[in-house]
Order: C-alpha cells, then sequence, then structure tokens
C-alpha cells in the first residue's frame, strides 16, 4: 500500500474515530454526571470519558490537520501546542487505569480500609493530571519549527535536529524521525523540512532528552506492570473467597453436630437472657440478611472490575503497536499506528456491554429522544 493511499486510510479512520467518540462519550458523560450515587468508580469512568471526549474533539481532529499538512504548521506555537496535546493525554489515561486498579483492588480485596475515597479520588484525578500535562509541557520544548537552511550550515544543522530526533514520546512523531533519517546532509532535501514540527535541542540538549525518552517510555511499562499485579491479586483474593464459601456451603449441609450454632447466636441468646431457642430463627434470618448485603457489595464491586480491566486491557494493547514501533521494535505502518485512538471510541461499548444500568439508562435516554422527536 503507498503512503498516499495510507494516509487516506488513517485520515479517513481518524475521522470516524473522531465522530463516533465524540457521541459515545458524551453519552457517558451525561449519563454518568446525572448518577446521584457517585462513587470512587463513577469518578474515574467520568475522568475518562472527559479525556475520551476531549480526545475525540480536539486531539484527533488536530491530528488530521497536521497530517494532512505533512507536519509543516509553520508556526511554533501550533507545533508545540500539538506536541502537548498528543503526549499529555495518553501518559493520562495510562494513569487513570493505575488509580482504577488500586481502587478495584482496595474495594475488593480490603473492602473496610477505605483507602480511597471520592476527596481522595478527587486529589489523585488532580495530581496525576497536572503531571501529565508537565510531561506535555516538556515533550512540547523539545519541538520546534524547522528553519529555511542555508546551504552553508545545513550538515551542521540538521544532524544536530537528526541527532535530537530520537523517539521521544511513543507517540505520532515516528513518521517525522523517519524524515530526518532519509535526509541528513542533503540540501534539497533538508530545506523541504522547513516549516515542519519538527525534534529540537533550542531548549533542551540531547542528554536531556536522551534521559526523557527513556523515562517518559518507562511510564507506559511501569503502568502495564502495576495494573497487571493489582488485578492478579484481585483475581487471587476472588479466588480465596469463593473457596472459603464453598466450604461453609458443606459445612453447613454436613455440619459436625446437629445442636452446633454459631458463636454470634450463643452470644446473642446470653446477652437477651433467653435460654430458649425461641429468638434464633430471627437471629439467623438478620445473619443471612447481612451476609446477602455484604455478597452483593462485593458482587458488584468484582462486576465493575471486569468491566474495568477490559478498558484497561483495550487501552493497553491498542497503546501497544504504536509503542513498539515508535521503539523501532516493530515494523512501522501507518495504519496500524494510528489504531491506538481506537481506545477512545472503545469505553462507551464496553460501558453498554457490561454495566446493566448503564444499558437501561441509555434506553431511556433514546426513548425520550425519540418521544421529542
Amino acid at each position: 500500500m503507498s503512503d498516499n493511499i495510507q494516509l487516506s486510510v488513517v485520515l479517513g479512520m481518524l475521522g470516524i474515530f473522531s465522530i463516533a467518540g465524540s457521541i459515545g462519550n458524551a453519552l457517558v458523560l451525561y449519563i454518568y454526571s446525572r448518577k446521584r450515587d457517585i462513587t470512587t468508580s463513577s469518578l474515574f469512568i467520568l475522568t475518562l470519558a472527559g479525556t475520551d471526549f476531549l480526545t475525540s474533539m480536539i486531539i484527533i481532529p488536530y491530528n488530521i490537520i497536521v497530517l494532512h499538512l505533512n507536519y509543516r504548521l509553520q508556526y511554533e506555537l501550533a507545533c508545540k501546542v500539538y506536541m502537548f496535546l498528543i503526549t499529555c493525554n495518553v501518559p493520562f489515561s495510562a494513569f487513570i487505569m493505575v488509580a482504577i486498579a488500586f481502587d478495584r483492588f482496595f474495594c475488593i480485596c480490603h473492602p473496610f480500609l477505605h483507602a480511597i475515597t471520592i476527596p481522595r479520588a478527587k486529589i489523585i484525578v488532580l495530581t496525576m493530571g497536572l503531571f501529565a500535562c508537565l510531561l506535555g509541557i516538556i515533550t512540547s520544548m523539545c519541538y520546534g519549527i524547522v528553519p529555511f537552511i542555508d546551504s552553508t550550515d545545513v550538515n551542521s544543522t540538521v544532524n544536530g535536529v537528526s541527532n535530537a530526533s530520537l523517539e521521544i514520546t511513543a507517540t505520532v512523531n515516528y513518521s517525522i524521525t523517519n524524515a530526518v533519517k532519509m535526509a541528513p546532509g542533503n540540501n534539497t532535501a533538508s530545506n523541504e523540512l522547513a516549516g515542519m514540527c519538527f525534534p529540537s535541542n533550542d531548549i533542551f540538549d540531547i542528554s536531556f532528552t536522551n534521559i526523557y525518552q527513556k523515562i517518559y517510555a518507562g511510564f507506559y511499562l511501569l503502568s502495564f506492570l502495576v495494573v497487571f499485579v493489582l488485578y492478579g491479586l484481585i483475581y487471587r483474593s476472588i479466588h480465596i473467597r469463593r473457596a472459603q464459601k464453598a466450604r461453609r456451603k458443606r459445612a453447613s449441609l454436613f455440619p459436625s453436630s446437629p445442636t452446633e450454632y454459631s458463636g454470634a447466636d450463643t452470644q446473642l441468646t446470653i446477652l437477651n437472657g433467653n435460654d430458649n431457642d425461641s429468638n434464633e430463627p430471627e437471629q439467623r434470618k438478620f445473619r443471612k440478611k447481612t451476609i446477602g448485603i455484604k455478597e452483593k457489595v462485593l458482587y458488584a464491586n468484582i462486576r465493575t472490575a471486569a468491566m474495568l480491566f477490559i478498558v484497561t486491557i483495550v487501552f493497553l494493547f491498542a497503546f501497544l503497536p504504536a509503542w513498539l514501533m515508535a521503539h523501532d521494535l516493530m515494523t512501522y505502518n501507518m495504519v496500524v499506528f494510528y489504531m491506538y485512538f481506537i481506545y477512545n471510541v472503545a469505553n462507551p461499548v464496553i460501558y453498554a456491554f457490561m454495566n446493566n444500568s448503564f444499558r437501561e439508562d441509555l434506553k431511556m435516554l433514546y426513548k425520550r429522544i425519540f418521544q421529542i422527536m
């Protein structure tokens, strides 16, 4: 497939992602923002939906324009804003995935600890957002517009820029980096880069850029590992609880003694000063109701964890090919590279399939829309 055909496919694909992502995430924001009982998981879902909505509405269209112009943005501010946008939303989404994994871990494995409350979750989101913005600012300062190069300075200037290009952000700068590799020392090709948004060492030197690109890339790997470890611990906790429940069920079906009662029943009987068994059915009924409520909450947390785990898996594997290509670990394909934006479209679909409440709210919203029409 020629480069022009690939570019046309990518532009069309991104256009579809932008429209579908804007509509889908707008629905998620509308439905979850109207819920009265906001939980930590709801807050994180709203944050993800807000990030995906902004990506679909602003970043993807911006990216379409930049690709159409072949990165010739001409203006320094447009270049830096572009690099800021495409390099702060991805780590922010990764950080949210880690926060979700910690939230589900504490809800399921340590339900009485209350480690992540609503106020703490808001602080976590704000902190991660500021840190992601910091990463975006640093990246934007590593880029600039390539000026027209005089023939006497071609080799020194272009070689300096080429060395600084590297693979700084594991994002869409792969095409720009390759453009430099094909053109060092070529006066005509070098001047063809004039006006392009391109890696620059005007603010930061090459050694800083080398270190920073490794740190930036490391955040993806670290997030990947932390998420899988936490969900592994969650699975282990669920497996242990199911085994304990199965043992209790077997014990209740085959008690060691017909007069065997729990310690809680005995204590309640003594405290009430009752030596007969008149209150025993009520006590057992109360205990069963309490256990039922706890199990209902646990299962709700498990269902939410399963849904958010799927969201995390989609994010990690959608971004993985682009990350590998940007680090020369996988053969570059433009269409596959830009498929990572599909993540911004996928979440509303996942919620619709795995969240009964969201699905019912969506049906009600559609009914209202059709009634108005």
